[in-house]
């Protein structure tokens, strides 16, 4: 890969939220150096990208996406839209849809996925960017998500029951490749008992791999910290007790309001039952949005920037929802904790915040040029310019790169 340098804007520090004009040399798949404007130009051969007025900051990672999903219509009835694709689809529909997926996460500056499971659909996909079949942001998957038979989503996951068969299930998702994994915590009431949960969470952290758990109830939540989860996706109300142990162990959080807002909004155009619509709006009122988010935030929870990409009416590329609906309900409270959400605390949820996360010399090139200055408006984060991952220009003016190698 050839260099290139940046110059003519400005690097933003996402731990101390400094915005600093320098220029940024990229030298193959590295961050080289960082210099003050015009102090590389002399001295570096490399062909420049003018960025004037534009912010440099690490790539966004979205970290609850299923690759295979859609997320275009609704969910309406008892064989719906995901199920359907779940146990319908051909692994070759499959593979097109990730494929295309990959492509509308680029767009919006997404280069790091962190897949949560829809049967093979994001190990084919990695295994295809591996092959360079695909470009897309770096895929991070769990294989096939973990439940109970006949829990939820059980028609797109491993249905295993017993501690025993629970281990097995989390080295079958090894074997394919996963780089962490995935457990059903809960549907309405807890579905699995804490003894499965801790055998999950043993077998994985065994393994080298990190858990995370479906967990969206109280119960569940508390089966999840005393097994010895690493993080939680969705969440929900919590024990004081728990929260307590969620702030010493950092058990890390990724909230995602998108569902539940975009299915609400979207959904009745889409085929959702007026009743259901109505229902929504209801719950919505009895209970806002955010509420123990805040609670999370004020004890000192960190959270991950996920959308829940692919389900009804959550597209891979809509991401800016989910941006503005943390800061309305007050689950953060400023772009600048939405920046980390999306970047440093991303990165530090998979462990690879020595390699990605932030602007740094030697640091991987995971790069998203935006236009303007996100720490004073959110929505900058939408004026995506160029996105570079693993050091190759894959966005430029705001398109998407011809990279086809045929």
């Amino acid at each position: 890969m050839a260099r290139v340098l940046l110059t003519g804007g400005s690097v933003l520090d996402v731990r101390a939220g400094a915005r600093t004009r320098a220029d940024v040399l990229l030298d193959g798949n590295r961050i080289a150096r960082i210099g003050r404007p015009g102090e590389l130009g002399a001295s570096v051969d490399a062909p420049r990208v003018s960025i004037d007025g534009q912010t440099i900051l690490p790539g966004f990672s979205n970290n609850h996406v299923h690759v295979g999903w859609s997320g275009m219509g609704w969910d309406g009835g008892p064989t719906g839209i995901l199920r359907d694709e779940a146990l319908y689809d051909s692994d070759g529909i499959n593979g097109i849809k990730a494929a295309a997926n990959l492509r509308k996460s680029l767009r919006v500056g997404l280069t790091a996925l962190r897949d949560l499971g829809m049967r093979m659909s994001a190990v084919d996909a990695k295994e295809a960017l591996r092959r360079g079949l695909i470009k897309g942001p770096r895929l991070f998957i769990a294989g096939k998500a973990i439940m109970c038979t006949g829990g939820h989503t059980w028609w797109c996951g491993r249905e295993a029951d017993g501690a025993d068969e629970v281990r097995t299930a989390v080295r079958e998702q090894v074997k394919l490749g996963a780089d962490h994994i995935k457990v059903i915590a809960n549907e309405r009431t807890p579905q699995y008992t804490v003894d499965e949960l801790r055998a999950a969470a043993d077998e994985a952290h065994r393994l080298g791999r990190r858990i995370t758990a479906h967990a969206s109830i109280r119960e569940a939540i508390r089966n999840v910290v005393e097994a010895g989860f690493d993080s939680i996706e969705h969440g929900g109300p919590v024990d004081d007790d728990v929260l307590a142990q969620m702030v010493e162990r950092r058990i890390m959080v990724v909230p995602t309001f998108s569902p539940r807002l975009l299915q609400t909004e979207r959904g009745p155009a889409r085929g959702m039952p007026a009743e259901v619509a109505a229902a929504r709006r209801r719950q919505a009122e009895q209970s806002p949005p955010g509420a123990f988010l805040r609670r999370m935030r004020e004890a000192g929870v960190k959270f991950a920037f996920g959308t829940d990409a692919g389900s009804p009416c959550v597209p891979h590329d809509e991401i800016m929802a989910e941006m503005e609906a943390l800061l309305r309900y007050e689950a953060v409270t400023t772009p600048l904790d939405v920046i980390q959400m999306l970047t440093i605390h991303s990165a530090e949820l998979r462990g690879d915040a020595d390699r990605l996360g932030t602007v740094e010399e030697g640091k991987l090139a995971d790069l998203v040029v935006v236009d303007g200055n996100p720490l004073t408006d959110v929505r900058v984060l939408g004026k995506v310019r160029h996105v570079f991952v693993d050091g190759e220009h894959l966005v430029e003016d705001g398109e998407l790169r011809d990279w086809y190698p045929w």
